[in-house]
């Protein structure tokens, strides 16, 4: 086995078991995580610098997350701040609950809600299943077992399989995105 690779594993490991996860679907996404920070650390970095957003950033409104999200919803940013939190390059959701009368519709919305803030904010127009499971366990809204599979529907397209999984929104998904949005600011 190619010592790189080795050396990579190893440290893959000794970050999961530092993070004391206990859930064993998480511990896979995080050992996943580390495997691509160590392999494509600095080259990920390097490409992802532009849109890189932090919480205290100055940038002007109209440019970089905060700005491309108002535009596309039409929603003042102090409105969407109530709703979304960037930590680094990922985006969580901050409101207390998500609409829908089922957990299999509280997980669509939350993943459309998510979905539309990479794309919009970030240009992201493909986004992997880790980053939505992570903005899912964030709102106490992951279920290991049938997470991907309430993700079904019109709204959300997909491609890959399992630990390549990525998600995009559809026309229709991006559409109930910023009426989901709308009635959360109001």
């Amino acid at each position: 086995m190619d010592t790189k690779l080795q050396n990579v594993l190893e440290k893959a490991n000794k970050e999961v078991k530092n993070a004391a996860i206990t859930d064993p679907e998480l511990k896979k996404i995080a050992f996943s995580k580390a495997i691509d920070y160590y392999l494509y650390g600095t080259k990920v970095r390097s490409q992802d610098t532009s849109s890189k957003i932090s919480p205290d950033s100055t940038e002007k409104e109209s440019d970089g997350f905060w700005g491309g999200v108002e535009t596309s919803a039409g929603i003042e940013e102090s409105k969407l701040k109530d709703v979304y939190a960037v930590r680094d390059d990922q985006i969580l959701l901050i409101i207390s609950s998500v609409p829908g009368e089922k957990k299999a519709d509280r997980q669509r919305n939350l993943a459309v809600l998510i979905l539309f803030a990479y794309q919009e904010g970030l240009g992201r127009e493909w986004v992997s299943s880790t980053l939505v499971a992570e903005a899912a366990n964030h709102s106490k809204l992951y279920d290991t077992s049938k997470f991907a599979k309430n993700l079904k529907s019109d709204w959300i397209r997909t491609k890959g399989v399992r630990k390549g999984l990525k998600y995009k929104l559809s026309g229709p998904g991006t559409s109930h995105a910023k009426s989901l949005l709308t009635k959360l600011t109001e």
